[in-house]
């Protein structure tokens, strides 16, 4: 005998239930984006936070300064130009130059951020052949500050092709496989030549520096210190950030492997 409450239980919408799920799912996915393309600025924003005291103030007075309304406008329109194949290349030369005839150069580089001071200095010495190296040669542009801009000509050179996981892995598959290496970093590049030569010339840097480190050391607590390398500033600017989220020790054995095989 079945009793009839007069109660019938309401038919799923099945349609209905698929469509939420489907919102719930895109929502999820948007956050996500939207934290991971925060990961890099808030990477980069870290190195300032390295600073010293003395570093800091600085930037206090530059702030204080700021409030002319005059000074505030020169300041916001300043932009670090693109570097050009030649300019790269004469850069990493003079780089490597002084980082071999005098390592205390090194103290600093791959941990502070460009001076917006020096962007001006910078950018004029791009503009003529032959400046940039002589620029480094005469101190007028530092090593933290040449190497600040080394990462971000980087990412500017990488642009929209940063390397994902499945390239990281096949980075590191290839680690004792040079040609192999350098053949998947062209590909990505596009077809622009100019593009992987000012690349690799770019990273001929953060190389060199690794083999004076290794050379002189490795010591958290001295100027030489690979570890900086990647501490996510020169990662974020070669790979994808959800990249180097999901698996940051494969980034930085890939970076190495980079470093190793596309130097110039």
């Amino acid at each position: 005998m079945s009793i009839n409450s007069g109660f019938e239980p309401r038919k799923i919408d099945h349609s209905v239930l698929h469509s939420v799920t489907t919102a719930v799912g895109e929502g999820l996915r948007t956050i996500k984006q939207g934290f991971l393309s925060c990961l890099e600025r808030v990477a980069n924003s870290l190195e300032t936070m390295g600073r010293s005291i003395r570093s800091g103030l600085q930037h206090v007075a530059s702030a204080l300064g700021s409030l002319v309304p005059n000074k505030c406008m020169a300041a916001g329109n300043q932009k670090l130009n693109t570097i050009q194949p030649a300019a790269a290349k004469a850069l990493s030369l003079a780089m490597t130059e002084r980082m071999d005839k005098d390592p205390d150069y090194m103290a600093g580089m791959f941990r502070e951020s460009l001076e917006k001071g020096e962007i001006r200095t910078i950018n004029a010495a791009l503009k003529k052949p032959g400046k940039i190296a002589d620029a480094i040669q005469n101190g007028d542009v530092s090593g933290t500050n040449a190497s600040a801009c080394i990462k971000r000509w980087l990412g500017e050179t990488v642009g929209e092709n940063k390397l994902t996981a499945a390239d990281i892995e096949s980075i590191n598959h290839s680690k004792d496989d040079p040609q192999a290496v350098k053949k998947l970093i062209a590909e990505r590049l596009g077809a622009d030549a100019q593009r992987y030569d000012t690349f690799c010339s770019l990273l001929s840097v953060p190389q060199r520096y690794k083999e004076i480190c290794e050379a002189k050391g490795v010591n958290t607590k001295s100027p030489y210190n690979h570890t900086v390398l990647t501490n996510a500033g020169l990662p974020l600017q070669i790979f994808s950030p959800e990249a180097y989220m999901r698996n940051p020790a494969k980034c930085n054995d890939a970076l190495f492997v980079l470093m190793k095989h596309c130097s110039m």
